[in-house]
């Protein structure tokens, strides 16, 4: 392992055997190729940003998608209620007076309370 005296005694070395400008160019070649990488890095950012930003988009339409159709399911639901009842109303109307009458006389039994 190289300590600090082996560092600058390698400095030392250089600088006398006139290797500045090799040196300088190994420290270019390495400012470009960090160049480079930072924008691959920032290249897989956007990368990764546009996938993640499409999966909500698909996750946010799938959403959509089953609460439209769970609408349409409640409605479907309460349209065949709504239909059984008028039927049941008009083969049996007086029964259907009297079980409306006995749910009036219930809800003010409970409202007195």
């Amino acid at each position: 392992m190289a300590g600090p005296r082996n560092v600058n005694e390698k400095i030392d070395q250089a600088l006398e055997n006139e290797n500045v400008t090799e040196i300088a160019e190994q420290l270019a070649r390495l400012r470009e190729d960090l160049a480079g990488l930072a924008k691959s890095v920032k290249a897989l950012g956007v990368d990764a940003t546009d996938e993640i930003k499409a999966q909500a988009s698909r996750v946010t339409d799938e959403a959509i998608n089953a609460s439209t159709q769970a609408a349409q399911n409640v409605r479907d639901e309460f349209s065949a209620l709504n239909q059984s009842l008028t039927e049941q109303v008009q083969k049996k109307p007086l029964q259907s007076i009297g079980i409306a009458v006995a749910v009036g006389f219930l809800l003010a039994v409970i409202n007195r309370r």
